[in-house]
C-alpha cells in the first residue's frame, strides 16, 4: 500500500515538474517584480490569439496546447519582446531581473539556450556586427529554429540594412535545411521581390505619388531627364545630410538633373522641421507609413538613406548610398562633353 502511494506521489510529481506530449509549458521567475501582466502570442500556430499571463510574487506558470513546434513572443509591460522556442512536451523556464530584461535567461531546450547565448553575446554591439553574427549562426546551424528567427530579424525585416544578395543566400540555405517549414514558404514572395530589386540597366518602374497639396508626381513627368530618387527619414541621422547634398546638387546644376524625395517618417513635425532646415524645394513625399509604405516596398528599400539614380533613358544607373554609389555616377553623368 505504501509503495502504491509512493508511486502515485512520484507520478504526480513528474507531471507537475515535467511536460506532457501535446502541451507546452512556460515557467517564469523575475526579481524586482511582484505582480503584473505579460502577454504571449505566436505567428506560427503556437497560440490562436493573444494570451494574458498573470505574474504573482514575481512568478508565473503558463501552459497551452502544442503539437509539433512553434515560436512564441513574450510581450513585457514595456512592450519589449522575448522570443521563445517551444516543442510539444517542453517545459521552458525564463528567469531574470525586471530591471534588466535584456539579460534574462531562457532554458529548457537547445534552441532557447542558443538564442540566450546569442543575445547575451551581442549586447552593446552595433547593427552591422550583430547581423554578421546572425549570418554566421545561420551558416553554421541552418536547421535550427533560431536561424529562422535571426533571418527574419536581421535580414528580411525592412530597415535591416541587409543586401538582397545576402537575404537570398541565407533564405536558400534555410529552405534547403528546413524544406517543410511553412514560415519560410510564406516568405518566398517577399524574398523573390527583393531578388528582383532594381539592378543597373533595368528600367525604373513607374510611380504615382499624391502629394500633401493634392498635386501629383509621376515617373513619366521626368521622361528624358536624369532623376535622383532618394529615401530618407528624420529619425535617421544621415537624412538631413542627404537633403543638404541634394539641394547643393540641384543648385549647382539647374535643369540638368531632377530629384524626388520620399520620407519614411511617421512624425509630421519632425519631417517638416528637417525639410525647412535644409530648404527642400523639390517634390517631397510622405505617407507616414514608414517601412509599410507601398512605394518603399515597391522599390525594395532596405535601409535609409538610400538613393536610386536614373538616366534620361529611364534606366537605373546606380543604387545605394549617396557618397559611395551615387555621387561618382552623377559626376560622370554631368561631366561636360
Amino acid at each position: 500500500m505504501k509503495r502504491a502511494i509512493l508511486y502515485t506521489f512520484c507520478g504526480f510529481t513528474l507531471l507537475s515538474c515535467g511536460g506532457s506530449e501535446g502541451r507546452f509549458r512556460l515557467k517564469g521567475e523575475f526579481d524586482h517584480l511582484q505582480q503584473g501582466e505579460f502577454y504571449i502570442y505566436s505567428n506560427d500556430g503556437g497560440t490562436s490569439d493573444l494570451d494574458t499571463i498573470q505574474v504573482v510574487g514575481g512568478k508565473f506558470d503558463y501552459e497551452t496546447v502544442l503539437e509539433g513546434q512553434a515560436t512564441y513572443y513574450l510581450l513585457y509591460p514595456n512592450f519589449a519582446e522575448q522570443v521563445i522556442f517551444g516543442t510539444s512536451g517542453d517545459v521552458v523556464t525564463i528567469k531574470g531581473d525586471a530591471r534588466n530584461l535584456k539579460a534574462v535567461e531562457v532554458k529548457g531546450n537547445q534552441a532557447n539556450k542558443d538564442m540566450t547565448a546569442f543575445r547575451l553575446a551581442q549586447d552593446g554591439k552595433g547593427a552591422a556586427d550583430i547581423r554578421k553574427a546572425a549570418a554566421d549562426f545561420i551558416t553554421q546551424s541552418p536547421a535550427s529554429p533560431v536561424s529562422v528567427f535571426l533571418f527574419k530579424e536581421y535580414f528580411l525585416r525592412p530597415g535591416s540594412g541587409a543586401s538582397a544578395e545576402d537575404v537570398g543566400k541565407h533564405y536558400r540555405a534555410l529552405c534547403k535545411a528546413q524544406p517543410d517549414n511553412l514560415q519560410l514558404l510564406q516568405w518566398q514572395a517577399d524574398v523573390e521581390g527583393l531578388s528582383s530589386s532594381l539592378k543597373k540597366g533595368s528600367r525604373l518602374p513607374d510611380f504615382h505619388l499624391v502629394m500633401e497639396d493634392s498635386s501629383e508626381v509621376r515617373f513619366s513627368d521626368y521622361a528624358g531627364k536624369p532623376l535622383l530618387l532618394n529615401f530618407w527619414a528624420a529619425w535617421e541621422g544621415g537624412g538631413s545630410t542627404l537633403l543638404f547634398r541634394i539641394k547643393r546638387l540641384l543648385r549647382d546644376n539647374p535643369g540638368k538633373i531632377h530629384a524626388v524625395s520620399i520620407s519614411l517618417d511617421v512624425n509630421k513635425a519632425a519631417k517638416e522641421g528637417v525639410e525647412r532646415m535644409d530648404s527642400v524645394t523639390w517634390p517631397s513625399y510622405c505617407d507616414f507609413l514608414a517601412w509599410e509604405s507601398p512605394v518603399v516596398r515597391q522599390f525594395g528599400v532596405r535601409s535609409v538613406p538610400y538613393c536610386i539614380l536614373v538616366g534620361a533613358d529611364g534606366k537605373v544607373i546606380a543604387t545605394g548610398a549617396y557618397e559611395k554609389d551615387i555621387q561618382p555616377e552623377i559626376q560622370k553623368l554631368l561631366k561636360p562633353e
